[in-house]
């Protein structure tokens, strides 16, 4: 059974609708950001329900390609479902139960008045107290995918888009562990490769070093004046660099 992380008090009474969603025949749609766990609580509530995304659905629906009845399944982002009369129709007519997800709160009013209860996820900085046990769930993927046993002395953890950058600053987080300049060279020179055009190139990707040094010495030291003499700058050609890089700091 697909799990669903309920520890924040959002989360716990999210997961309670859908306890009670499980029993019952009616159709329900999640809204919300990539990332908070939309495909996740609709597989909780029906672990074997099928997949589709909504343009493929539709799609196979208007060809007569599909051939599904009385059963549960999950549609993702509902909201590009164009021929909503033809869909409606379908899924009354084949007793289908209804699980759908959306990024968005602006859904048709007819389609929207297919629904009888909506659940809405709020992004993870509303949830904190659901990062721990999602990292720790990632950390434990990330160690059996990757093949490494030792857990990295910290976990990077980035938020910025829900789960999905969560996952993958502890996979960073393991592989960083791991690697050393040689594979740092290696990024950075297929990274290079991949996007060096025009006439600029040592200036527009020298940001991947300065950026990186000027955000961890802002990290290790307590003032600019530390930071200058450490990096081996004048605090006037510091400042300088830190207005430059100011959005990536």
């Amino acid at each position: 059974m697909t799990d669903f992380i309920a520890v924040s008090e959002v989360s716990r009474e999210l997961k309670n609708s859908a306890e009670l969603i499980k029993s019952l025949m009616i159709h329900a749609l999640i809204i919300g950001e990539n990332g908070t766990g939309k495909k996740s609580l609709a597989k909780y509530i029906a672990h074997d329900a099928t997949i589709y995304q909504a343009k493929e659905f539709q799609g196979d629906v208007v060809d007569n390609v599909v051939n599904i009845s009385d059963v549960t399944i999950i549609v993702e982002d509902i909201d590009q479902i164009t021929n909503i009369d033809l869909f409606v129709s379908f899924i009354e007519t084949n007793n289908i139960k209804l699980l759908a997800t959306t990024k968005k709160d602006d859904l048709n009013d007819s389609l929207k008045a297919l629904f009888s209860i909506t659940l809405e996820i709020p992004p993870l900085e509303f949830r904190k107290e659901d990062i721990k046990p999602l990292a720790t769930k990632f950390s434990k993927e990330a160690g059996a995918v990757l093949g490494i046993e030792t857990k990295p002395s910290k976990l990077i953890i980035n938020t910025k888009n829900n789960a999905h950058s969560l996952r993958k600053s502890i996979y960073f987080s393991y592989l960083f562990e791991s690697i050393g300049e040689n594979e740092i060279m290696m990024l950075l020179e297929k990274h290079m490769m991949d996007n060096m055009q025009g006439e600029n190139g040592y200036r527009d990707f020298l940001y991947l070093f300065e950026a990186p040094l000027l955000k961890s010495s802002q990290k290790k030291y307590k003032s600019q004046v530390q930071m200058a003499r450490h990096l081996g700058l004048n605090r006037i050609t510091l400042r300088k660099k830190l207005e430059i890089h100011k959005e990536l700091l």
